[in-house]
Parts: structure tokens; sequence; C-alpha cells
């Protein structure tokens, strides 16, 4: 019996905070000139790295205004969806992406595809705290969203001409410029973690290393 009520005890401790699954989506043109900017060029996608990129994994949480767990977040097979949004942003951008079923080594590129883009999941988070005051919108909150990548571009020639760590961050509410306060833009952490996403690829494809290995459109 005492064995019963233990488990019962510690069901309910850990049964008290939900688990949400996060569903993310790639904000086109989100990040300011990043649209038509390369002539069309063959680019090999490779698929997304990291022990983040596959499986289910715990990516954020929610705190209640006492600061206890209200839900843990979680995203499921994530380097699919930064594949998805990587392969949407380099259509955008004006090159024409390949999407590979491995990494392969650059000299085993097809005929026509010079170049691979290989990136790494490095970190993908996102906490959301409410507080206690009430605003006209609600219950004050803050958020805070992180995305990280590793990225390298390989050539069939064995060059590297790009290597980097692009991050791409949300923070709700936005900072106060000067006596103005501004409210939250973002309220739910799938749309902030997405926001954060589409930041990090604009990074990529603003980089100025990066963008020297494509030929540019003219203006």
């Amino acid at each position: 019996m005492l064995w019963m009520l233990t488990l019962g005890v510690l069901w309910g401790f850990s049964g008290c905070a939900r688990r949400d699954f996060l569903k993310l989506h790639y904000l086109n043109e989100f990040v300011p000139g990043t649209r038509a900017i390369f002539l069309p060029a063959n680019i090999a996608l490779a698929p997304i790295g990291g022990d983040l990129a596959s499986g289910i994994h715990d990516v954020g949480s929610i705190y209640d205004a006492s600061g206890d767990l209200e839900k843990s977040l979680q995203i499921s097979d994530a380097g699919a969806v930064v594949h998805d949004a990587l392969m949407t942003a380099l259509t955008d951008a004006g090159l024409k992406p390949i999407a590979l079923d491995s990494n392969l080594d650059p000299k085993d590129l097809q005929p026509g595809v010079d170049v691979i883009l290989s990136c790494e999941l490095l970190q993908l988070s996102v906490k959301k705290n409410f507080g206690v005051a009430q605003t006209i919108h609600g219950q004050y909150f803050s958020m805070n969203s992180l995305v990280k990548l590793s990225c390298t571009l390989r050539r069939r020639d064995g060059s590297t001409p790009y290597e980097n760590e692009i991050a791409g961050a949300e923070d709700e509410p936005p900072k106060p410029v000067g006596n103005e306060v501004f409210f939250p833009l973002e309220t739910e952490p799938a749309e902030s973690l997405s926001v954060a996403l589409s930041r990090a690829i604009g990074m990529l494809l603003l980089d100025a290393k990066f963008r020297a290995a494509f030929p540019p459109r003219a203006p």
C-alpha cells in the first residue's frame, strides 16, 4: 500500500506540468535584403546534422508568475524543419537548392553541382516567464528564443569558401527605446522560435563571406 501511495505522489509531481509540441515554420522575407540577391546557381543542401536534428527533444519551458513550471515544450525532427526552411530561403534568394539524402563528399556531387551546404543544429531554445503584473494586453510575460546553426560551404575542388556559426534570437517584449515601451509582438513560443529560426537563416544569407561564394544579382 505504501509503495502505491509513493508512486501516486511521484506521478502527481511529474505529471503536473503539461508537455506541448511546437510546430515551427519559416517566415519568408522576414529578414530584409535576403530575396533575389543571387543569380541562379545550383547548390546541394545536405541533411541537417547535430543531436537536435532528429528525434524528440525538450527545447523550452513556460513558467507561471510563481516561478513554477507550467509547460515543457518539445519539438520533433527539428532537422527536417530547418532543412525545409533553408530550401525555401535559398530559393527565395535566387539560388537553385538541391536536397540531398546524405552529406556527400563534394567530389561525389552530380554534374552541374559544384558546391554543397552542410549545417548542424547547435541550439534551439525558448523560455517564457509570466509575471504578476497585468497590462491592457493581459498578464505580463517575457520570452526569449534562440537558434544557433553551424554552416559550411564546400566546393568540388576541396576548398571551403564559407564556414561559420550563425544565430537568430527573439526577445519579448522588445527592449524600450528612450521613454517608449513596446508591447510583445509574439505571444506563442512556437511563433517566437520560428522568428528566431528565420533570423538565423537570414543572417546566413546576409553574411558577406557566404554572399561572396555566389554570383550576385545586379541591383
